[in-house]
C-alpha cells in the first residue's frame, strides 16, 4: 500500500505543521494513509504534548517501536531510519510519496530496507493554497500585529528632528534604521510574532528591494518599511510595506509613490477569481511605465523600475504559492495574495507598498487596515 510520509521538524515545515498542527523544533515522522488514517511519530520528550494537541489519527513513541523491534530483531543494526521502515511495514505501507526536501539518507536507508521512496514534485498539499475562514482570521489577526508594529516604526520617525546635515535626530542622537528596526521588532514580539529581517532602508539604500537598511537616516527622502513576522502562536505570517518620508519629499518621490498607489489600485481591481496573475502584472508594468517610470538598466548597469513581481501567496509561509508576475497562475477563490508594485532607481531610491487580500469570485478584500501616506 501507498502512504504520503514527512519527516522534519514542524517549525520548519510549513507543510507538516498544516497535516499536524503540531509544533516541534525536532524532526518527527508523520504518515498519511489513504483511508486518511494519520499517524505521528516522535521521542518521549514530545509524546504527551503531541497526543494532546497534534491534528491525527494517532500518536506513537519512537521508544515503543524500537522494543517492538527489538523483540524480533534483538542484535540488528538500530536507526531511525531501521525503525521508520519497520514502522511503515507494521502499518502495511510498502510506498511512501514524499516531499521534495526529504531527507536523502533516510530515503536511502528505508530503500535499503525495502520501502519505495517516490518525491512529489510541486505542491505537496495542494489544498494549502485555498485558504479556510479560520486560516483568513489567522493571517488577519497576524496582519494586525503586523500594523502594529509598523506604526510603531513610522510614529519613531515622525517623532524625529530633521538635522542641519539632513539627516534624522531623536534628541541629540541620530535616528538610525537599526533604532527604528528595533522599535519595530519588539512591538511585534510583545504582541506574540517573531519578525524575520525587518527591513528598514532610507535614501538611496531603498533602491534595493531586500536592502535591510543601515545607519542613519535620511530627511526629504524615502523610507522604505517592510515588515513580515510570523505569529508564534499560529505559525501564519503577516506581510506589509509602507513607503514614508520625514520633511518634505522631493516631487520625482512623490509622483513616484502615487503612481505605485495608482498600481495597486489597479491590482486590487483586477483581481478575482480566474483572473491572470501574469495579465495584472503586466497591468502594472505597463501602469508605470507610462506615469514616466521605465523598467530597465540604468547608469551603472543596475536594474530600475518594477523589477519584480506584483505578489505571492502568503499563510504559513512567507512566500509561497501562488504567484503574481511574470509566470502565469490562475487566481482562485480563497487564495491569499500581496500585493506590493514597487519603483526602485539608485538616484531616487526606493518606493513600494504592499497590501494583502483573499481572492473572491467577484473581486478581493482588503485585508490590511493600515493606512498609506507618504510625508510625515
Amino acid at each position: 500500500m501507498t502512504a504520503r510520509a514527512i519527516y522534519a521538524d514542524s517549525e520548519g515545515s510549513a507543510d507538516l505543521f498544516y497535516a499536524t498542527n503540531f509544533f516541534a523544533p525536532d524532526p518527527f515522522l508523520f504518515v498519511s494513509q489513504s483511508d486518511n488514517t494519520t499517524h505521528l511519530i516522535t521521542s518521549s520528550l514530545e509524546i504527551d504534548r503531541a497526543r494532546r494537541t497534534a491534528k491525527v489519527s494517532q500518536v506513537h513513541d519512537w521508544e515503543d517501536i524500537n522494543r517492538e523491534y527489538k523483540k524480533i530483531n534483538p542484535d540488528k543494526e538500530l536507526t531511525e531510519g531501521v525503525l521508520a521502515a519497520f514502522f511503515l511495514k507494521t502499518i502495511n505501507i510498502d510506498t511512501i510519496e514524499v516531499p521534495g526536501d526529504f531527507p536523502l539518507s533516510l530515503a536511502d536507508r528505508l530503500r535499503e530496507m525495502g520501502i519505495t521512496v517516490t518525491p512529489i514534485s510541486g505542491q505537496f498539499w495542494p489544498s494549502r493554497t485555498i485558504k479556510t475562514p479560520d486560516e483568513i482570521a489567522a493571517i488577519e489577526k497576524a496582519l494586525t500585529i503586523t500594523g502594529r508594529g509598523m506604526m510603531a516604526g513610522i510614529e519613531l520617525i515622525r517623532s524625529a528632528t530633521i538635522g542641519k546635515d539632513g539627516l534624522l535626530y531623536i534628541g541629540s542622537d541620530k535616528l538610525t534604521s537599526e533604532l527604528v528596526r528595533g522599535e519595530i521588532n519588539a512591538k511585534l514580539v510583545r504582541e506574540g510574532a517573531q519578525p524575520s529581517h525587518t527591513i528598514v532602508a532610507g535614501g538611496s539604500q531603498g533602491s534595493d528591494p531586500h536592502e535591510e537598511g543601515t545607519g542613519p537616516l535620511p530627511a526629504n527622502q524615502p523610507i522604505i518599511m517592510d515588515v513580515f513576522p510570523r505569529v508564534e502562536q499560529s505559525g501564519y505570517w503577516g506581510d506589509m510595506t509602507r513607503t514614508v518620508c520625514r520633511g518634505k519629499a522631493p516631487k520625482r518621490v512623490k509622483e513616484a509613490w502615487e503612481a505605485v498607489r495608482q498600481g495597486q489600485e489597479i491590482g486590487f481591481a483586477n483581481i478575482k477569481e480566474g483572473a491572470s496573475g501574469k495579465e495584472i502584472h503586466k497591468k502594472i508594468t505597463a501602469h508605470l511605465t507610462k506615469r514616466g517610470f521605465p523598467t530597465g538598466p540604468v547608469e551603472g548597469g543596475r536594474q530600475g523600475g518594477f523589477f519584480h513581481g506584483t505578489g505571492h501567496g502568503l499563510g504559513l509561509e512567507i512566500h509561497e504559492s501562488p504567484r503574481i508576475g511574470m509566470k502565469d497562475q490562475t487566481l482562485k477563490a480563497g487564495h491569499v495574495v500581496t500585493v506590493e508594485p514597487g519603483l526602485y532607481y539608485p538616484d531616487m531610491g526606493g518606493v513600494r507598498l504592499e497590501d494583502v487580500v483573499v481572492v473572491e469570485k467577484d473581486g478581493c478584500r482588503n485585508l490590511t487596515k493600515v493606512p498609506k501616506f507618504l510625508e510625515v
